[in-house]
Order: C-alpha cells, then sequence, then structure tokens
C-alpha cells in the first residue's frame, strides 16, 4: 500500500487527461469511447483507494438503484447474454459519478476543463457531419444531405442535438455570468454558440429543437436578469435572430418532419392498423410505446434485464409490425422501456434518476442541474438514452461532475 500510495498522485493524472480524452471523443464516435473509458475509470478509481471522496448520495441514489434493480432483474431472465451485455452498458452509471467525484477532488474546476474538451469534441464532429454531408450532396445532390442522419456524423441526430444543447446552456450560463474571464475564450464562445444553435437546427430532431426552445428561453432569461442595457439587448435579440433565420433556412424539412408526426400521432388515434407496416419513424415510435404499454400492463413485475427485446419483437410480430421487428426496436422512451423491463417498480426508479435531481437543483438553485435534468427528460420521453453507450456515458460524466462540483447557487 505504502508504493501504491507515492504513485497514486501520478496515475491520478494520467486518468485525468484520459478523462478528458473520453469527453473529447464522445460526441465524434462511440467507437472511440470505450478505451478512454475504461483507462479512466480504473486509474481514477485507483489513484482513490484509502483516500476515496464523499458522495453526495442524496443526488446520487437513483443511479444506484437503477442499476441495482438490473441485477436483481437477472434473477427472471431466460436471455443472459443480453442481460449481460445491458449490465456492462449500464455499469458507467454507478463507476462513472464515482470517477467524477475523484477527478473533481484532484482537479477542482474540471468540469470547465471536460466542458472544453466536450466542446472541441463537438466542433471536430460538426466538421466531420459537413464533410460527410457535401460528399452526399456531391454524389446524389439531395437538399436532404444538409440534415437529420445524412448529416450527422456517427451519432443518431437526437443525441448530436442533446450533446450541443447542453454545451449551449453550460457556455450561455458562464459567458452571461461574467464567469470567463479570459478575453480570447469570451471571444471563441460568442462565436461558437451560434455555430451550435444553427447546427442544432440542420439536425431537424424533434426532441432536439424542443430541447433548443428551453436552452434559449433559459439563457434569455437568465440574459434579462444578470446582463444590462446594450449587452443585454444584443444577447437577446441575437439569440432569437439566429434561431428564427436558421428555422427559416431549415424550414421545408422542419414542415415535413413536424407534419409527418401530427399525421401518425392522428393515425394511431383513429385505430389505423397501417402504421403497423409503416417503416416511417414516427409511425414505428408508436408501434413501439404501443408494445411497451400492452407489455407492461402484462407484466407488472417487468419481462426481465435481458428479456425485453425478444418479448418487444414478439409483441411486433404479433401487431404486423414487420420493420420494428426485423429492426429490434427498442421502446424509444426510456421510462417505457425500464418499465418494460423491471415492471412498475422499474419505471418509477427511471422517473427518480432526473426527478431526484431536479427537485434537490430547485431548492440548491442549481441551474446547470435543473437544465441538464430537464434536458434529459425532453430527450428521455423519446428515446431510450439509457440503453446505449451515448446516453449512459454522456448522462453519468456530466451528472457525476454536477453533484460533486455542487458549491452554491449557480441561478
Amino acid at each position: 500500500m505504502g508504493d501504491l500510495k507515492e504513485y497514486q498522485p501520478r496515475i491520478a493524472t494520467a486518468g485525468y487527461w484520459a478523462w478528458l480524452l473520453l469527453c473529447a471523443v464522445l460526441p465524434i464516435s462511440g467507437s472511440l469511447v470505450p478505451a478512454p473509458l475504461a483507462i479512466a475509470v480504473i486509474l481514477l478509481l485507483v489513484s482513490a483507494i484509502g483516500r476515496f471522496p464523499v458522495l453526495d448520495l442524496r443526488t446520487l441514489w437513483p443511479l444506484l438503484a437503477f442499476y441495482a434493480l438490473h441485477l436483481l432483474g437477472m434473477l427472471w431472465t431466460t436471455d443472459l447474454d443480453f442481460g449481460f451485455f445491458d449490465l456492462q452498458i449500464k455499469l458507467g452509471m454507478v463507476l462513472l459519478p464515482l470517477a467524477a467525484a475523484v477527478v473533481t477532488r484532484a482537479f477542482p474546476d474540471i468540469l470547465r476543463r471536460t466542458m472544453l474538451a466536450f466542446t472541441a469534441g463537438i466542433l471536430i464532429a460538426i466538421a466531420l457531419s459537413l464533410w460527410k454531408a457535401s460528399v452526399c450532396f456531391g454524389e446524389k445532390g439531395w437538399k436532404e444531405c444538409w440534415t437529420q442522419s445524412y448529416l450527422s456524423y456517427d451519432l443518431h441526430p437526437s443525441y448530436a442535438a442533446w450533446y450541443l444543447c447542453w454545451a449551449v446552456v453550460y457556455w450561455g450560463n458562464a459567458y452571461i455570468r461574467g464567469r470567463i474571464t479570459e478575453g480570447w475564450l469570451r471571444r471563441a464562445i460568442a462565436v461558437v454558440v451560434p455555430v451550435l444553435l444553427v447546427f442544432i437546427v440542420m439536425l431537424a430532431s424533434k426532441s432536439g429543437l424542443v430541447s433548443l426552445l428551453l436552452a434559449v428561453v433559459f439563457l434569455i432569461g437568465l440574459a434579462v436578469r444578470r446582463l444590462q442595457g446594450r449587452v443585454r439587448s444584443i444577447v437577446v435579440i441575437g439569440s432569437v435572430a439566429l434561431v428564427l433565420v436558421a428555422g427559416s433556412v431549415a424550414w421545408p424539412v422542419l414542415k415535413v418532419r413536424v407534419g409527418a408526426a401530427l399525421t401518425a400521432v392522428e393515425r394511431a388515434r383513429a385505430g389505423d392498423p397501417a402504421i403497423y407496416a409503416s417503416t416511417e419513424g414516427n409511425e414505428e415510435r408508436l408501434v413501439a410505446w404501443s408494445c411497451s404499454i400492452d407489455l407492461l400492463k402484462q407484466h407488472p413485475l417487468g419481462s426481465g434485464t435481458g428479456d425485453i427485446k425478444n418479448d418487444l419483437v414478439a409483441c411486433y410480430e404479433a401487431k404486423g409490425a414487420t420493420a420494428a421487428a426485423e429492426r429490434r426496436l427498442n421502446s424509444h422512451d426510456q421510462f417505457l422501456q425500464s418499465g418494460v423491463a423491471l415492471g412498475w417498480l422499474g419505471l418509477i426508479v427511471s422517473l427518480l434518476v432526473a426527478l431526484i435531481p431536479l427537485v434537490l437543483g430547485i431548492q440548491r438553485r442549481d441551474g446547470l442541474m435543473i437544465l441538464f435534468t430537464l434536458l434529459f427528460l425532453l430527450n428521455a420521453a423519446v428515446e431510450s438514452l439509457l440503453e446505449v453507450q451515448a446516453g449512459v456515458v454522456f448522462f453519468a460524466v456530466f451528472m457525476g461532475l454536477l453533484t460533486a462540483q455542487r458549491n452554491g447557487p449557480s441561478v
């Protein structure tokens, strides 16, 4: 143990660099994440042996309960392979907040440094996305090449928009509150944030656009409270103008997407059986929700950690939703997904993962925590965020950092 203590500062420094690398590659490609993720967690936890920091369990206990419940769900699982795979994906919900507490103690300003690395990764992803779109446009001449999955380099557009909205909230908050003292960084953020706003609109993710609206409303409200005179007017008018200009350019695509969503809802309400044969994304999502609700009613204790996909596919096949069955769609709603896997208790615990930090954030007047959890709730309502690496790592990293860095009000 004596030898280990001697090397722990160096191990912590190596873990810190692996942590920043993890956060830089996260917005670029999921294939780049596993190696720095494993290295960062292992090094940071080893560096904390014998002197582990105190965790804010009042905020984090739902994450631990969420994972424990999935462990329990293995008791009535028949598909053990998928069950263990699911546990592996979700392990970050436990380990990353622990690693965040360790790296925060060693580097108190790690949230800011993490956001610098994360934003650098976002800008690289945007450059790669524009290159991808230009190749597509050059080959096919489609205007759709500049939006949605044709545009997003590797991530699903909804996840990419979620990441970008969080970056807009963080840097907008820091800029308006005067927490960026370096002139070069203030100038950079004044350029970067508008780029992020425009790119979010270009992605044309419906959940991303709602998230963007939330972010812009928050920042405008903060600007009205914190800024004065000409600067306040520039920030408010500039934010609204950027969103409106970007929205007007992307309106043809947005109109089609919103119209398709409304049509799908109307067909579902009318009981049109044709939605089950559809390959359109909105209608497939409605089929996934329908089957998830049916399974939750049939199995109040859940299908089990590993059997959820098999049960969903069986429901799709029974309803004649061939496309959904072939794609083995998840619930496209984190709360329904957890309910199908682990019953009503699973649904409740998955809600508490966000609601507990949200309530505590409101009590503590912690604006970043409030917005982070609201963005999670919005996106989790239409995507099973905690079933994939892109959702688990992003959520656990920043929930861990926000919890570890809480030093008082941020609004």
